[in-house]
């Protein structure tokens, strides 16, 4: 295998890797360096299957950027690697191909979870696949709540809940500056939407009619007021405003990742909302070999994200993003590309990488091998990627979605919550046309 290094496009370095000898590559194919577990055996088996050629492009940071480039460009490889709330817009600008056919004719497609179809579905056709998924939750330090004097395992059953142990951190441990962390404003882009917002909205009201939505799917409006979403704008003035249960340094800090990461492993956040991926991120961007399993379940644990406690609505709330292939539109060899896909979602191999980089599967196959409920954390969380949702993944998503993120921080500036949804409102008429756009009284 040779490997040459290069510098492709303004975004990031990438390695271009060929698997075999030639300067024509049959299958291109762009994807993060973290996959590389993933990626080179299948590389192998299908060059070995077919005598086919394999090229890939692997970007070590800001891929999603890195792919808007390319699709925009006309750049694309034949395969590529995407955040999946990209697929409403890639398809409406034709950049991914139909794969209804493919899917249709292949058995694994039956092993995938409906809710994560259903996000790489769009108008009945399939336009990728899901390679993992997340989920999101409440995050909580042992020692940070044992110090307060509140017991462990502590799992809220409302919003209350979660109000009133951040209220005893923040009296018992008054040292602890973040006793709850809540992603709000802009610097967090979509943490602040999806982490945040959105799942506090899904537990704010019944999902009937797209009440705890940002979409009424029936009506195909978006919703620019509604009960849930006052509600879960009280939420945020209620931590921060009012209750003054989290400062704010963090929300703004150069590495908002890294900072919050090692605020949490140093005991300065007591609660956070998060997901699935910081039970090892946390430990990396603090400079922490990662402790087994069970030593990081001592010092954190977590608990599903709970409804507000309102009539209707869902006791607890999750909603997962993740990243898919996809097949450019423009590739010349789609029956190949689709079959290098089978390859890399190779069962067991699958199930083994999901394991070894700490990703929660999309596919139940994987979530009922052995290796993969041997991880006890893995195994633990596995009810919330059977009943999850996912983003409103309909063109214009991404407006909406900064549009909440500068409502969040609205109410952070000290704005009411009626003058935030009237500048929320607002914002949606001026992107969307009014005749797109609804109340829910």
């Amino acid at each position: 295998m040779n490997f040459a290094n290069s510098i492709l496009g303004s975004v990031s370095f990438a390695v271009l890797v060929t698997l075999t000898g030639g300067a024509q590559a049959d299958i291109t194919i762009t994807y993060p360096t973290a996959w590389d577990g993933l990626m080179k055996p299948a590389f192998e088996a299908f060059e070995k299957a077919t005598g086919e050629r394999v090229i890939a492009t692997v970007v070590p940071k800001e891929l999603d950027k890195r792919i808007n480039i390319d699709f925009a460009g006309g750049a694309a490889t034949d395969l590529v690697v995407y955040d999946s709330y990209r697929t409403s817009e890639y398809t409406e600008s034709n950049y991914l191909a139909d794969l209804t056919a493919y899917t249709g004719a292949w058995g694994d497609w039956n092993q995938y979870f409906g809710s994560l179809k259903s996000v790489s579905t769009i108008g009945g056709v399939v336009r990728g696949i899901p390679v993992y998924t997340d989920v999101r939750m409440i995050w909580y330090n042992n020692e940070v709540l044992n110090k307060a004097g509140i017991e462990t395992p502590w799992v809220p059953k409302t919003w209350a809940d979660i109000l009133i142990a951040a209220e005893t951190v923040k009296k018992n441990a008054p040292d602890v500056e973040y006793p709850l962390y809540f992603p709000v404003g802009t610097k967090l882009g979509e943490a602040t939407t999806m982490q945040g917002f959105y799942m506090a909205l899904l537990g704010a009201d019944s999902p009937e009619g797209g009440r705890n939505r940002l979409r009424d799917w029936d009506e195909n409006k978006w919703i620019g007021d509604s009960p849930a979403i006052r509600k879960t704008l009280q939420f945020y003035q209620d931590i921060f405003i009012n209750k003054k249960l989290s400062s704010r340094e963090l929300y703004y800090s150069p590495d908002v990742w890294g900072d919050m990461r090692r605020a949490f492993t140093g005991g300065n956040i007591g609660i956070m909302a998060n997901g699935s991926w910081e039970f090892a991120s946390v430990w990396r961007s603090s400079g922490i070999d990662t402790p087994s399993t069970e030593d990081r379940l001592k010092f954190m644990n977590w608990a599903p994200f709970p409804g507000d406690g309102s009539n209707g609505a869902p006791d607890y709330s999750n909603i997962s993003g993740g990243w898919n292939i996809g097949i450019n539109e423009k590739a010349t060899n789609k029956d190949h590309a689709f079959q290098l896909i089978t390859m890399i979602l190779e069962a067991k191999r699958y199930a083994d990488w999901l394991v070894d980089v700490g990703r929660v599967t999309v596919r139940k196959d994987a979530l009922n091998a052995d290796v993969y409920q041997a991880d006890s954390f893995l195994a633990q969380i596995s009810p919330l990627v059977e009943n999850t949702t996912g983003r409103d993944t309909f063109p214009g998503y991404s407006s909406v979605s900064s549009f909440i993120q500068q409502a969040t921080a609205s109410i952070l500036d000290g704005a009411s919550v009626e003058d935030t949804v009237a500048e929320y409102k607002a914002s949606l008429v001026d992107e969307f046309g009014a005749d797109a756009v609804k109340t829910i009284k």
